[in-house]
């Protein structure tokens, strides 16, 4: 991943991700990043929520409390 950041959390299908992603930059501006880690062909692997490390300490009492 990208130097600096930290990953938050882990989903099988994302879409739980999607909508914490939303919150953080919607009601907090708090950029964050989904990526793929999936392996397609065999279904294995996660989808993983990133945020800068910066960030990490706000990003989590945020995601806490909704």
């Amino acid at each position: 991943m990208i130097k600096d950041w930290v990953c938050l959390g882990s989903s099988r299908t994302g879409i739980d991700l999607e909508v914490k992603k939303g919150l953080l930059a919607e009601s907090h501006q708090i950029p964050a990043v989904i990526m793929n880690k999936k392996v397609s062909a065999y279904d294995l692997g996660v989808w993983e929520l990133y945020v800068h490390k910066k960030d990490v300490e706000q990003a989590k009492i945020a995601l806490e409390w909704n």
